[in-house]
């Protein structure tokens, strides 16, 4: 244990003889010990202490607190790949009481980020701050690993595994086992496969070109115009599309038109469903020559994918667009591709439009037999492992009582336009950690929890509408509303047992609450009476 330095809690990382042979024979830089070892107690206690998380460049020069929205994506993307590094592996034998460590990350990651205390239950930071739970993360990953797993090449011999990493064992099973057994109910064998390389790096992309009127141009009056387009609805996926080909020595054109019913909304989405469009429509018109063909979509990230194809769920479809591509190409003809923003008077697109949903009605069937996308299977895989949407029993009780709602992205409205100073009030309101003679007793920095005013305990009830101290500060918060005066959960930012479904927050009364915190002087902290001194 000393020679890895790791606190006791951490016993299960220590990787002994059998764990080992457990993991693999994973080499030490890949075990848990080190990995968390390094996230929690070497790097992070210097990056995210509740006062500089996010907030210096260098120790000398301390920069302004960064806003939350700022701070939490430098949390995202700095410190959360460190902590889940190869959680994969390790991460069913981590649990609550097991990694104290990594759940020490989340609650000051919650203070760098909107200013809790950190007497905060982690639930309630992390719920509060916006940021998934570390068990959410660890999931997350693994499920996506695992479903990459199965994309794989049948001549990957880790593709060949999957068989035995589902077999129950007494000991020594695959850190896999819990995943495969969540997910056994998601066809993952029939997905497609993806290739590391979809084109060479010699072989030339497709042109492609972001223009709303790109296709209705004097100039293209004598191209080849196609327009493609995809509908998913009634569980099903379907495209359609029209080809316009010039007539020669005369005036007027010939519209030829497309309608395919691709698969179900479970194997196929409208992405997919784009890039099926655009090999089919190529494929139509294979014995043109020396003509300009111009395709038109409504997907930008179809149009994306052509012009920058990597290793991508779709890959099946885009080599199918890239051989028509490459066949008419060969035969003299030049091709772009455009992007039409949604919405735009177009006849060519509302005519595919047209024919894609005519693909998707009630009674549609599939007309061909495709590989699942992986992009669609991770949504549904992710969907088994949905993030919870309710606070822990005995946990949070006064953040129930103000926003029932928690956790939700409601409060990365709330916070994200604030300022440090101003997100440090709202949450110390909100969690019912604040600097109120309530909650300085229970901790024992105040000798009672009786109000200065004499009149109750200085709750935050008490506080916001009670208090005759502060009645002078309180006229822009009566002036927020005629209905809920009194209502906590309103003047905070929170839902109540009364809202309706479409609920969102009254920022104009929250802003009015901060301002009366700040105005009494009654929250303010010792770094903002430093600040202010």
């Amino acid at each position: 244990m000393a020679a890895f330095g790791l606190s006791p809690e951490l016993n299960f990382l220590v990787p002994t003889a059998k764990r080992r042979l457990k993991y693999c024979q994973l080499p030490v830089p890949l075990c848990p010990t080190a990995i968390v070892h390094r996230a929690t107690w070497r790097q992070l206690p210097p990056l995210t202490s509740p006062s500089e998380f996010g907030h210096r460049s260098h120790p000398t020069q301390p920069l302004p607190p960064l806003p939350a929205i700022a701070a939490r994506q430098l949390f995202t993307a700095m410190v959360a790949p460190v902590v889940d590094y190869a959680s994969s592996v390790w991460m069913h034998q981590c649990n609550w009481k097991t990694a104290p460590a990594i759940h020490r990350v989340q609650r000051v990651a919650a203070q760098g980020i909107i200013g809790t205390f950190s007497t905060v239950a982690t639930r309630v930071a992390e719920a509060e701050a916006h940021i998934p739970t570390a068990q959410d993360r660890f999931w997350k990953r693994a499920i996506k690993m695992w479903t990459d797993i199965h994309t794989l090449p049948e001549t990957n011999p880790l593709r060949n595994t999957t068989s035995r990493m589902r077999k129950f064992r007494r000991s020594y099973r695959s850190p896999f086992f819990q995943v495969a057994d969540l997910l056994k109910d998601v066809p993952l064998d029939s997905l497609e496969t993806i290739a590391p390389v979809v084109l060479a790096p010699w072989e030339r992309r497709v042109r492609t070109t972001v223009d709303r009127t790109g296709i209705q141009q004097k100039e293209t009056e004598w191209a080849v115009r196609i327009a493609v387009s995809s509908s998913a609805r009634n569980n099903m996926v379907g495209i359609g599309g029209v080809v316009r080909l010039p007539l020669p020595m005369r005036d007027g054109s010939r519209n030829e038109a497309f309608s395919v019913t691709l698969g179900s909304r479970s194997e196929q989405n409208p992405f997919s469903g784009e890039l099926a469009a655009i090999g089919y429509a190529l494929r139509l018109i294979r014995n043109i020559r020396y003509r300009k063909i111009i395709l038109a979509t409504s997907n930008k990230a179809a149009v994306m994918a052509l012009e920058r194809p990597h290793q991508q769920s779709g890959q099946q479809y885009l080599c199918q667009a890239y051989d028509a591509i490459s066949a008419l190409r060969k035969a003299g003809n030049t091709i772009s591709v455009v992007w039409i923003q949604a919405g735009t008077k177009n006849e060519l697109l509302n005519t595919a439009k047209a024919k894609a949903k005519e693909a998707t009605r009630q009674d549609a069937t599939p007309q061909t037999q495709d590989p699942a996308m992986r992009s669609t299977a991770l949504r549904i895989a992710w969907a088994k492992r949905a993030p919870p949407t309710s606070l822990p029993d005995k946990v949070g009780r006064h953040s129930k009582r103000v926003d029932i709602a928690l956790p939700g992205k409601h409060t990365q409205l709330l916070y994200d336009h604030l300022s440090r100073s101003e997100a440090g009030v709202l949450a110390q309101l909100r969690t019912g950690m604040a600097k109120l003679n309530t909650y300085l007793h229970r901790i024992k920095a105040a000798p009672s929890d009786q109000c200065t005013c004499g009149q109750a305990r200085e709750t935050v009830n008490h506080f916001l509408f009670r208090c005759k101290q502060w009645d002078q500060h309180r006229r822009e918060m009566l002036q927020c509303t005629d209905v809920h005066r009194g209502n906590l959960s309103f003047y905070l930012g929170g839902k109540s047992p009364s809202d309706d479904k479409d609920w969102s927050p009254n920022m104009r009364a929250v802003r009015a609450t901060i301002r009366f915190a700040i105005a009494t002087g009654r929250l303010r902290t010792e770094q903002q009476q430093n600040e202010a001194n």
